[in-house]
């Protein structure tokens, strides 16, 4: 995580309290990822907001992080069954991102969650832009 933040990729990074990291990324955006060792999770809790669990648009969104595991992906892409599983949870509207990962893949782990949480706002972009404005305050453009 913190060479993410060295790079710059995150802004106003923190951990705020053993294993959970806080700061601002992809649409300006304070996001939260817990690492539990324990469980070998990797977590962004409430990463999206304003999602109803039987709605069309949480339909997709599952759809779309299950298929990271796709064989069609290009490498890069995909998330390996071997070394991870990405799940999703909606609680109350709220939609959680985990990646369970295997063989204490963890630098793994990390750069497969971090890319994942980049695409899926990358097809919010393109495929559901009027739930980035109307809840992140995304312009048009």
């Amino acid at each position: 995580m913190q060479a993410y933040a060295d790079r710059g990729v995150f802004r106003g990074f923190s951990e705020i309290r053993n294993g959970h990291f806080q700061f601002i990324w992809v649409v300006n955006h304070r996001m939260e990822l817990s690492v539990d060792t324990v469980k070998h999770e990797l977590r962004f809790k409430r990463l999206l907001h304003n999602v109803p669990a039987k709605s069309p648009l949480y339909a997709e969104l599952k759809s779309f992080i299950e298929r990271r595991h796709d064989e069609e992906l290009p490498e890069h892409r995909r998330i390996d069954r071997k070394r991870a599983e990405v799940s999703c949870a909606n609680r109350g509207g709220f939609v959680s991102v985990a990646l369970r990962v295997k063989k204490n893949q963890y630098a793994y782990g990390v750069n497969r969650i971090v890319n994942l949480a980049h695409e899926l706002f990358l097809h919010l972009r393109e495929r559901r832009p009027e739930y980035l404005m109307e809840n992140f305050d995304v312009p048009q453009e």
